[in-house]
């Protein structure tokens, strides 16, 4: 019945306005249009058709979301941010990638996708195939995922190991050899200071009498 999913048709307000906002605010090129009745933006298989909303319709906000993918989610969402863009939900860590939500001029959602390694994403494998698409990519993903933790517990086992090998005997430190002590050397005797010779005594000269003197006569 159906082949493929062809477009997302988008009804705006101000036709004017949203079409500057996926042309140069989202910055998807325009590959197709008449006038001001409808423009299409292409990016991939799946084309978005925007027309102006039909007399008395209203934007019905969040029934119909439009999924734009991504390869760097955070460097899409700076961008958007710097543009005016306000990011509603997100970005979130799925399993299937990581998605963050903005909204149009109409408040119309519009989710942005980065898809992980285990999503078939942009490579626009046939449903019939997707099964088996994401078992290889699941197995890669899981020898990666190997191959990240085996540095980790090798790191983590060789303490244990060390732990549980015996210790060697520690070997005594060799000692050092006690120089031998030198054996004293015999002082010299000191010199002897000649002792000088004594001087002959002089003769002593004799003390020479004094005269008595004479008893006067009576």
């Amino acid at each position: 019945m159906f082949v493929a999913l062809r477009r997302v048709h988008v009804a705006a307000s101000d036709f004017s306005r949203s079409r500057r906002y996926y042309g140069e605010t989202l910055g998807l090129p325009e590959i197709g249009g008449f006038e001001k009745d409808w423009v299409e933006f292409g990016l991939g298989p799946v084309l978005v058709k925007l027309t102006p909303l039909r007399p008395g319709e209203v934007p019905a906000r969040n029934q119909v979301a439009l999924t734009l993918s991504t390869w760097d989610i955070d460097a899409t969402l700076t961008a958007l941010k710097e543009r005016g863009v306000t990011v509603t939900r997100g970005p979130v860590d799925e399993f299937t990638g990581r998605s963050a939500e903005i909204l149009d001029p109409d408040g119309y959602r519009i989710v942005v996708f980065q898809p992980s390694e285990l999503h078939p994403d942009e490579e626009y494998v046939p449903m019939s195939e997707v099964d088996e698409k994401v078992k290889e990519k699941l197995a890669t993903w899981r020898a990666k995922e190997k191959a990240k933790v085996a540095p980790t517990l090798a790191k983590k086992a060789a303490p244990a190991a060390k732990a549980a090998a015996p210790k060697k005997a520690a070997r005594p430190a060799p000692r050092k050899p006690v120089p031998a002590k030198k054996a004293p050397v015999p002082k010299k005797p000191a010199p002897r200071k000649p002792v000088p010779a004594k001087k002959p005594s002089a003769p002593k000269k004799p003390t020479p009498k004094r005269p008595s003197p004479k008893k006067a006569k009576k």
